[in-house]
């Protein structure tokens, strides 16, 4: 596979390079996570929610 870059601006995901706006990850999957087709309810499944004390 060719090295392309994933863009991301989910700040707060482990894997998010802040500095580039892009993941870390060679490859994500990416899931629905509202159940609706909008593309604002998609996201990598590799994001875990932090919880702000």
């Amino acid at each position: 596979m060719e090295k392309q870059k994933i863009n991301c601006t989910v700040y707060d995901c482990k894997f998010c390079d802040v500095m580039n706006d892009a993941c870390q990850l060679k490859q994500i999957k990416v899931a629905c996570c509202h159940g609706d087709s909008e593309k604002e309810s998609t996201m990598c499944d590799s994001y875990k929610k932090t919880e702000i004390d």
